[in-house]
């Protein structure tokens, strides 16, 4: 069994694509020697990130990520335990998404959400990651 974890979070600066390849290459070194993989979600300010692997190194990875100061307002949204993991080839995928993307779920009467307050109302953190993978990601995206 895998264990995934799933948390937002919010960027307390302005990332510049220099300030995520270096997060990215940290981040990459660091879950191939722990044996995890995932994937990472950005926009805006906004952080997605999905990591799957044996569950005590999820959870004291996850430990550490929630007391770095590059962002704050961290929320678990999901933790299970899957029969395969959704990104077994990446040490930790990494996409862009454009604001458009950011607010396309709507509210039921039919105004604008940002995907934060609807992935914490709706849970539907699982799905939009899943997307992605299922995507594949999009190179003009990437870093």
């Amino acid at each position: 069994m895998i264990f995934q974890l799933c948390y937002l979070s919010t960027a307390t600066r302005d990332m510049q694509r220099e300030d995520l390849v270096d997060l990215l290459s940290v981040s990459r070194r660091k879950n191939e020697e722990l044996g995890i993989t995932g994937l990472l979600l950005y926009s805006g300010d906004q952080f997605i990130q999905l990591l799957e692997g044996e569950e005590s190194a999820v959870r004291e990875l996850y430990a550490l990520i929630a007391k770095d100061e590059r962002h704050r307002d961290v929320v678990l949204v999901y933790e299970e335990h899957a029969d395969a993991r959704e990104c077994p080839d990446w040490t930790m995928g990494f996409q862009a998404l454009p604001d458009s993307e950011w607010l396309e779920f709507p509210n039921p009467d039919g105004s604008a959400q940002g995907l934060r307050p609807m992935m914490e109302a709706m849970g539907r953190a699982k799905a939009i990651l899943r997307s992605v993978r299922e995507r594949g990601l999009d190179p003009a995206r990437a870093l």
